[in-house]
């Protein structure tokens, strides 16, 4: 019988929250798909480094995870609340409360057992398309095989039975409390709670929108330091919650004051529904806002840096093989060496990088981009610094010897000019820079011709953000800086190749407290976030290495972004649809005042509508300024070419759909169930 009964209450609760268990399924998918990928052959083959893939899911393993015991705890803690009569009822006929709850617990573990084995099958599919985009990104063939471990679907069943097992503990303690008259008058709780007076919460809402306004105004103008911005968010989070408090008693105040609005057509039914729901579930819809806003920031995230991958990962290395040595001397005939024993060499060139002793440029930029540093001496020795210790120079037969290789067109001086190449990204600051900077060389002072500002390998090999070309007859009066070698390959070399490179570079010595310091100052550029640079460049293994990490990281924010977004719209579908039962007598009402069966079916799209908007809304406005400031600073620290509201808007189309889904679904399932009635 105690069978019989679990088994029927599991089947009556599968059919009454589907969406809860859909999106259970989703989530179980997503798992077993990310850890089949960690235990994946067909990825290791294509990337031995697997740490950094295998970090970045357990970080989002540990967000999920919090976020599915809230889920299931919210959803077992509603389903308890629905269900108290029965379980009053059960108490009356003689069951022991042990029994109920053992009861309950078990439906649930089988709903959740349910939900895994429904995503074994598409998670190992999905395994399957993940790998085949890390395979394409890095453009490498793959082969469909059936590489899926059974360790996944007990990673993924185990982190799934901890979260029930922590999430139905708490309704344990919760149910163990209850007495017979608690169950049975538990699911009115809902309905005291709007007869309490509310005029003075109003000022919540004027307070959290003008703090939301002024928070807005701190991230679009930059004026938030790391400290500041830590406490501004948190008073920010704080603000979501307060702001459904004071919404729903700004509702409640608009009726009881009776403006003539309120008569029109069905505005006063609505309005009543709305600030109810709202006044029951204030705490909970200031958490789907801030669920909703993670979401959104998260895939926008992955728009930056899947346009990052797109645009700039190869542009950042323009050269098959580029290698800095510190002596001026060095004719690189080991590289050399190496290089041929792995690949057919097609070009190779060597060249100097000059410095005249001034650091004019240097000081400017330090001056006018973000996120530059200086770095100290120490020991005689500079540890790392955005620039060179002085000004770069390169002469001009090896810059068009270098622009040759590269494709670009030859470049002309005359005695007394200069040619400035920098990065696009810094393009405002080289704007100005011959009017207000004196560049010389030689005791010469040199004008300004043109800038330059294609793909030059400017992470510390052919200068640090930056490289000022002078005539060949200039540079024979300046003073060599460092040795540069550069080389093009016919066939693709080894990924052993950077790391045998690697150990015969000499431009740096090991230190225990310092790390590994080069034994000049040595520059790598302002660039932040994701940066190419470094004494030994292989552009195949870099290429591959930076895609790799870039596109791991784009899968770890859609993980989470979906996660996010599917369990919050659960608890909004969730809520609506079990109410409908509650709504269908007042839709009964209104159905005999003369409302039509399409005008109810607006009045339920009107009323679904402003409920799913609210949520929505907030979450669009703070996420739009974080995002536009996020997008912004990530163009700027990594030169890609586009807006950042392009990323935005992407981000808010994907979220859109889904959102919309869940709300279609939300009203069908909403108007059938009045239908029954």
């Amino acid at each position: 019988m105690f069978k019989t009964l679990i088994t029927r209450n599991a089947k009556r609760s599968f059919k009454d929250y589907l969406i809860y268990v859909v999106t259970m399924t989703i989530i179980s998918t997503l798992m077993i798909s990310f850890h089949g990928m960690i235990f994946s052959k067909d990825l290791r083959s294509l990337f031995s480094e697997m740490s950094v893939f295998t970090v970045l899911i357990a970080t989002a393993s540990f967000f999920i995870i919090g976020i599915v015991i809230w889920l299931v705890k919210y959803m077992v803690n509603f389903m308890m609340e629905k269900r108290s009569k029965e379980f009053g009822t059960y108490l009356l006929l003689g069951m022991k409360k042990k029994q109920i709850i053992r009861l309950f617990r078990r439906e649930n573990y089988l709903l959740g057992l349910i939900s895994a084995i429904l995503g074994i099958l598409p998670g190992f599919l999905f395994q399957l398309l993940f790998v085949n985009i890390f395979y394409t990104v890095l453009e490498a063939d793959y082969r469909i095989s059936p590489d899926f471990n059974g360790y996944a679907i007990l990673l993924s069943f185990g982190v799934l039975a901890l979260a029930y097992f922590f999430a139905l503990r708490t309704i344990k303690r919760k149910m163990k409390k209850m007495t017979i008259r608690d169950f049975i008058l538990l699911d009115q709780q809902n309905e005291k709670i709007i007869h309490e007076r509310n005029s003075r919460k109003g000022i919540f809402l004027f307070l959290s929108v003008v703090y939301i306004l002024f928070f807005n105004y701190l991230i679009l103008t930059s004026s938030l330091t790391l400290y500041t911005g830590i406490i501004c968010s948190l008073i920010l989070v704080l603000s979501i919650y307060l702001l459904y408090y004071g919404l729903s008693a700004f509702f409640i105040r608009f009726i009881q004051r009776k403006r003539p609005i309120i008569y029109k057509n069905e505005t006063i039914f609505i309005l009543r529904q709305l600030s109810s729901k709202i006044k029951t579930m204030r705490f909970t819809m200031g958490t789907l806002t801030v669920l909703f806003t993670g979401a959104l920031l998260s895939w926008m995230v992955v728009m930056m840096f899947a346009d990052f991958q797109r645009t700039q990962v190869k542009q950042d290395l323009p050269f098959d093989v580029a290698l800095f040595s510190p002596n001026v001397n060095d004719s690189f005939n080991e590289q050399l060496t190496t290089i041929a024993s792995e690949a057919k060499v097609k070009e190779s060139f060597q060249y100097s990088i000059y410095q005249n002793k001034t650091t004019v440029i240097n000081d400017y930029l330090y001056d006018h981009v973000d996120s530059t540093y200086k770095g100290k001496k120490i020991k005689k020795r500079w540890t790392d610094s955005t620039y060179f210790g002085y000004d770069t120079y390169m002469r001009l037969s090896d810059y068009n010897h270098l622009r040759k290789m590269l494709g670009y067109n030859q470049a002309s001086l005359k005695k007394g000019q200069y040619i400035l190449h920098g990065k696009e990204r810094l393009a405002k600051q080289w704007k100005n820079i011959g009017k207000e900077l004196r560049i010389s060389a030689a005791d010469q002072k040199l004008k300004l011709r043109k800038i330059n500002m294609e793909s030059f390998a400017q992470g510390g090999l052919n200068g640090a953000d930056y490289l000022i070309v002078v005539p060949d007859e200039t540079a024979k009066q300046l003073k060599p800086y460092f040795r540069v070698m550069v080389a093009d390959l016919a066939t693709t070399g080894s990924m052993d190749l950077q790391e045998k490179l690697e150990k015969q570079d000499k431009s740096y010595i090991e230190d225990d407290r310092l790390g590994d310091l080069y034994t000049m100052a040595y520059g790598h550029g302002s660039n932040q976030i994701v940066t190419t640079s470094g004494s030994v460049m292989v552009k195949d293994y870099l290429v591959k290495q930076a895609s790799f990490v870039v596109v791991s990281v784009c899968f770890m924010m859609a993980y989470l972004g979906i996660v996010f977004l599917c369990a919050a719209l659960t608890i909004l579908a969730v809520q609506q649809l079990s109410d409908a039962n509650k709504h269908r007598i007042r839709y009964q009402i209104l159905q005999q005042l003369g409302l039509s069966k399409r005008e109810m079916e607006k009045v339920v799209l009107k009323q679904l509508g402003l409920y799913y908007l609210c949520p929505l809304s907030v979450s669009v406005i703070l996420s739009f300024s974080i995002g536009l400031f996020a997008g912004e600073r990530f163009v700027y620290y990594t030169g890609v070419p586009a807006s950042p509201v392009k990323f935005y808007g992407i981000a808010l189309l994907v979220f859109s759909v889904i959102y919309l889904a869940y709300f279609l679904v939300t009203y069908i399932g909403f108007t059938r169930n009045l239908e029954k009635g």
